[in-house]
């Protein structure tokens, strides 16, 4: 090495790259417990529902919510007899503090990892439709192999972003492509129009020369960009005015009710009272189970992981063809006998 090219420091030497454990006075202000408090406001949106979240009183979580505000210097919620509403500084810091909260559950789980027994909480996140179909139906068959596992079903708020989800596990619409995370497709949702018998004695079968004398019924799932939605939407606009709904429960229950034509899952066709609707649509989705591929190194999250691909890759409604005839597979039984469909 010559002259000029002499490093400046001993980067191997403790004095010039020191681990912040090594300073004492390193420290952020004391804060902690309000932070504590603040995102438990956040996702109460209420004194009084964060403070028996955490097990005081409301005018002791008002006071550190105060004490908070003034540590910062701005101003974080607005309170009202309608409830509490975030500034846009606490929303941004209630976000930051939700990403942190995960991240001490996550870091929790992995000193836990090395444990004899699998046993432990796994978070996953996964559309309420598909959650209340076939995941929670067979939660049964994965504690008769391991008694000691708990899952978490966490309400899905973003399809194709994992970090949103706060999970460990995701079931996705899309892979991802990130090295710190492992995708499996695990079988292809396929959506086509249904109608319940309900709807058809009334109103008869929809056919594509009368579809003014039908009623389509609307996902906001559907509303997105992309012209696989098209030709239903076209469906929809050709039709009398379209209930709506935002939840896929919700939207389940329309068509259930007999409240008109459905965008749904081929897998509704267990349920012997949904008849398939020829449309010409058919949108076929992907599903993808994403995971962290640090977190699937411990035993309890490769057992979930494992399990959901059972799940869907057993279930002959999620093959790559589309299926209009049930059969019997273990998650088609789960279905049937969560939503009471056995029948002689």
């Amino acid at each position: 090495m010559t002259k000029t090219d002499a490093l400046p420091f001993d980067h191997t030497s403790s004095v010039v790259d020191r681990s912040p454990l090594d300073v004492a006075g390193l420290l952020s202000r004391p804060i902690w417990k309000e932070l504590r408090t603040f995102l438990a406001v956040a996702k109460s949106r209420s004194f009084a529902e964060a403070a028996a979240m955490l097990h005081t009183s409301g005018p002791t979580v008002s006071r550190e919510v105060k004490r908070l505000e003034e540590q910062l210097g701005t101003q974080l919620v607005v309170s009202s007899h309608s409830g509490i509403t975030l500034t846009e500084a606490g929303r941004a810091l209630a976000l930051q503090l939700a990403d942190l909260d995960f991240q001490l559950h996550t870091l929790s789980s992995n000193l836990r990892r090395d444990r004899a027994d699998v046993a432990g909480t796994v978070a996953i996140s996964v559309t309420s439709g598909l959650s209340v179909a076939f995941v929670a139906p067979a939660v049964q068959r994965l504690n008769a192999r391991f008694p000691h596992i708990a899952v978490d079903l966490k309400d899905q708020m973003s399809f194709v972003d994992f970090g949103k989800n706060q999970a460990e596990i995701m079931l996705s619409m899309a892979p991802l492509q990130r090295a710190d995370v492992t995708s499996q497709q695990i079988g292809t949702l396929h959506l086509i129009p249904v109608a319940h018998r309900r709807y058809i004695e009334t109103h008869g079968v929809p056919m594509l020369g009368r579809l003014g004398q039908h009623r389509f019924l609307q996902c906001s799932y559907y509303t997105a960009t992309g012209e696989i939605w098209d030709r239903w939407r076209d469906l929809v606009a050709s039709g009398l005015p379209a209930h709506s709904a935002a939840n896929s429960l919700a939207y389940y229950s329309f068509a259930k009710s007999g409240a008109g034509v459905a965008l749904l899952g081929n897998y509704v066709l267990i349920d012997p009272d949904f008849v398939p609707v020829e449309l010409n649509v058919h949108v076929p989705i992907p599903l993808h189970l994403v995971a962290l591929t640090d977190r699937l190194r411990a035993k309890p999250v490769r057992a979930v992981f494992d399990w959901l691909v059972e799940i869907f890759a057993d279930n002959p409604m999620f093959a790559a063809d589309l299926l209009l005839k049930p059969a019997h597979s273990a998650p088609e039984n789960d279905f049937r006998a969560f939503f009471n469909l056995n029948r002689s």
